[in-house]
């Protein structure tokens, strides 16, 4: 009766676990079908579809390796749910990405970016905000800097441009 249990487990683990890898998979590749549209550009002058190719494809073969992992695996893993102050964390990193993806277009990535990484480096590494600041405006600074100017990507400027 014990390995009945023990195999209905193992057998509930890895279906979640596919389940899971299958919206991944679907999700990458709505998200590349959405900017099939955008200009990839050259290798020298990448345009502004090559992010959003780079993220899609990642996600689909990370994805993929999760759905292999779950139909190869013989033993389940040890899955729990965050409670207390973990699971707080959570759902604050969740409401800040909604509300990053909301205020995106209206106030621009610069704006919106440095708000997104203060919150989340202040949430979860959990350090003074002036350090989430700093890493806020560095970040934000590093990844403008790399797409804005050198690979001359156009960022949503929101209602300042």
């Amino acid at each position: 009766m014990a390995s009945d249990s023990a195999a209905h487990k193992t057998r509930t683990w890895r279906i979640g676990r596919a389940i899971a890898g299958i919206l991944g998979l679907i999700f990458a590749l709505v998200y590349l079908f959405e900017g099939r549209n955008l200009p990839v550009g050259q290798m020298r002058a990448p345009g502004a579809g090559i992010f959003p190719l780079v993220v899609g494809v990642i996600f689909a073969l990370v994805s993929m390796g999760v759905i292999i992992d779950a139909l190869w695996s013989k033993m389940p893993g040890k899955v729990t749910l965050p409670a207390g102050e973990d699971r707080k964390r959570l759902i604050i990193i969740f409401c800040a990405f909604l509300v990053y993806v909301g205020l995106i277009n209206l106030l621009g990535f610069l704006i919106s970016t440095v708000l997104l990484v203060i919150v989340f480096t202040r949430v979860v590494g959990e350090v003074s905000w002036l350090k989430a600041a700093m890493c806020g405006f560095g970040l934000t600074l590093l990844v403008w800097l790399a797409f804005a100017v050198l690979l001359g990507v156009r960022l949503p400027a929101g209602i300042w441009g």
